[in-house]
């Protein structure tokens, strides 16, 4: 994790002294806080390449997207997010996504395989000219040769959920991020924050996690971010 960090800072110290002039947020909000997606979509044209996501703005208001490293450890997935309402104060979005992925299960010797479709929804309101909050649910329904109970509960596992964020912009580059929410499949909670950089076309995102599921003894995990955003 320590390596993880003092790469994360290498790269904001080198782009910083290129990108410093550029304003990054600047009617281009974001459209996940630290995990939690936010009520805002990219515009029309838009997309982002990064370290693993992916995304493209159809319209102002319709977004897809997908995460190519998580293909690396064979789990299959893609995201769609649709704009309901955007306006200077408010936010709303609907959402679903897809993925197919093995687990262990518990007694049994192997992974299954199962697909997870989960639709979701968050309302990011204003609080003031530097502060948005966002809430949102989301339900995941899985398909599997098990049931979804007896699986291996590990780091990366989500199920449906409730969740709360708080974005707080300190500066035309840099935004605070916190979130926290209760996982309904898997009994447990998760709280985290970071740190958000924008530039004109960079972003960069440092943070940490915290899921404490059920019968565990919970997982930290780095919330680390690296990818850039292109206009159309």
């Amino acid at each position: 994790m320590k390596k993880m960090l003092i790469i994360g800072l290498l790269i904001l110290f080198f782009t910083t002294s290129g990108l410093a002039q550029q304003v990054g947020f600047q009617g281009r909000p974001i459209t996940n806080n630290l995990v939690m997606p936010t009520g805002y979509t990219l515009n029309q044209g838009e997309f982002i390449v990064g370290i693993g996501p992916i995304g493209f703005g159809i319209t102002d208001n319709i977004q897809l997207g997908t995460n190519i490293l998580l293909f690396l450890f064979q789990v299959y997935n893609g995201n769609l997010k649709i704009s309901l309402l955007k306006t200077e104060s408010l936010a709303f979005a609907v959402g679903a996504e897809v993925a197919h992925f093995n687990w262990d299960v518990l007694g049994e010797e192997g992974e299954t395989g199962f697909t997870a479709i989960s639709p979701y929804v968050v309302l990011s309101p204003k609080l003031g000219p530097q502060t948005t909050i966002h809430l949102g649910g989301k339900y995941s329904y899985f398909e599997g040769d098990a049931e979804i109970d007896s699986v291996e509960v590990v780091a990366t596992s989500e199920g449906s959920s409730i969740f709360v964020g708080w974005e707080q912009s300190m500066s035309p580059r840099t935004k605070f991020l916190f979130e926290g929410g209760y996982d309904i499949t898997f009994e447990g909670y998760r709280v985290g924050g970071g740190v958000l950089f924008g530039w004109a076309k960079f972003r960069l995102k440092l943070g940490v996690n915290y899921w404490k599921p059920k019968d565990s003894d919970g997982f930290t995990l780095p919330a680390i971010g690296l990818w850039w955003r292109f206009a159309g």
